[in-house]
């Protein structure tokens, strides 16, 4: 056998053997690995799906109508007194009367002088002023003229120089009684005052500094013109710094009920006309027609409707039948 003969036998065609042999292995081979890879994606899933819901919470079935509760805040009627304070504008004056005193002369004459200045304390008999009467061509002596009563000087009409008559006044004194404050009242609180009403006031030279007084007079009769009563406050305590004519806020209480049924003004409602409130019934919500009394402000006087301890809602939006939370309860 030659060389030649013998290298064609004994060296394998390859590129032969890699067309016949190798597609049947290669295929069983990969079928092998991508079932591996099915089974190791397959646990996996199962592992996660099998942890999630272990750690899942509960579900809890939830009605489709289910409504949440409203949060309000509820407060209770409670009888006790109910106060109502108007305020007005007054003035510091004296109780006391005013007295002219009159130059005592027949006819006429010259102020040539005066003693006296405004605000100053006279007796009576003490000299405050002096007047001239002589005439053109005569020569008397100068008249006096005396206080006829004590008090304190409040106006000084007539000037030194100034040509007067036996019936002008030359000074004007104003007893020295108390300090009181003079003030005029609406006509529609006249029906809710009466004297002993107590009263507090500031006088705008001093804010801040309280004064109190207690209502001692109502006129009479009522001003047509502006529909307004007169009355007067008596001070009760300490009058340091005031002074006459002063101007004053008055805070005076024009209407007092005692044991009163009363709810907070944020409690009320109305409904179809009528006046309401929502009552806590339960955990519910409940519509209450009320009749009411007087009101403050602050607080109104319930006259029919209500008990006291009835719980009514202050704050929460809500109607007749709502389902309630109650927080920041007073009891």
């Amino acid at each position: 056998m030659s060389d030649e003969t013998k290298k064609k036998v004994e060296t394998p065609d390859f590129e032969k053997l890699a067309v016949t042999t190798a597609p049947g292995k290669f295929n069983k081979l990969i079928t092998i690995i991508l079932t591996a890879i099915c089974i190791v994606l397959a646990a996996f899933i199962i592992y996660r799906m099998v942890t999630t819901e272990s750690n899942a919470p509960l579900a809890v079935p939830v009605a489709d109508n289910a409504i949440a509760a409203v949060n309000v805040s509820a407060e209770p009627a409670e009888i006790r007194t109910f106060s109502k304070i108007s305020r007005l504008n007054g003035e510091v004056t004296r109780s006391g009367s005013s007295i002219a005193v009159y130059p005592e002369i027949t006819s006429t004459g010259t102020v040539t002088e005066i003693l006296v200045s405004k605000g100053d304390t006279v007796n009576t008999g003490d000299i405050v002023a002096y007047i001239d009467p002589s005439r053109p061509g005569a020569s008397y002596k100068a008249s006096p003229v005396t206080a006829k009563a004590s008090g304190i000087v409040s106006d000084i009409p007539v000037a030194v120089g100034q040509t007067v008559s036996a019936s002008q006044p030359i000074i004007t004194i104003v007893g020295t009684s108390d300090l009181v404050v003079e003030a005029s009242i609406p006509e529609k609180f006249l029906g809710t005052i009466a004297e002993g009403m107590s009263a507090t006031m500031e006088a705008v030279a001093y804010p801040g500094r309280e004064y109190t007084g207690t209502l001692t007079y109502i006129a009479p009769t009522v001003d047509t013109a502006s529909r307004t009563s007169d009355i007067e406050i008596r001070f009760a305590g300490d009058t340091t710094g005031l002074k006459e004519g002063m101007y004053i806020r008055l805070n005076l209480e024009t209407e007092h009920i005692d044991n009163a049924l009363i709810i907070p003004d944020s409690a009320l409602d109305t409904y179809l006309g009528d006046e309401i409130v929502y009552l806590v019934d339960g955990n519910t919500a409940r519509r209450t027609i009320v009749t009411t009394g007087s009101t403050n402000g602050v607080d109104t006087v319930i006259t029919s409707g209500l008990t006291e301890g009835d719980m009514v809602i202050t704050a929460g939006n809500v109607t007749d039948g709502t389902s309630i939370n109650v927080v920041n309860q007073e009891n």
